[in-house]
């Protein structure tokens, strides 16, 4: 019974490079997201679903929780990405 599958990486495939293909070319529906600013849909049987952060850190936060903002902002980004699958 073929699967959806969905890897998340800022720099999709990265890590997922070998393994995404290889379940898509067994049937599954593989999806990759990325940050990467891409005109490209499918790569080796996945669908491409590019993202992007809509806003920036609060300039002058306090530097310990800076990180933090940013990433949140990436998973809100992200989420909202998803949500349209």
């Amino acid at each position: 019974m073929p699967m959806n599958v969905l890897f998340i990486h800022q720099n999709f495939p990265a890590q997922f490079k070998f393994l995404a293909p290889a379940l898509a070319a067994q049937g599954h529906r593989v999806v990759g997201m990325t940050m990467e600013k891409t005109s490209v849909q499918e790569w080796q049987g996945v669908q491409i679903v590019p993202y992007a952060a809509n806003r920036k850190p609060t300039p002058g936060i306090h530097p310990w929780v800076s990180d933090l903002e940013m990433r949140v902002i990436r998973a809100e980004a992200c989420f909202r990405a998803a949500l349209q699958l």
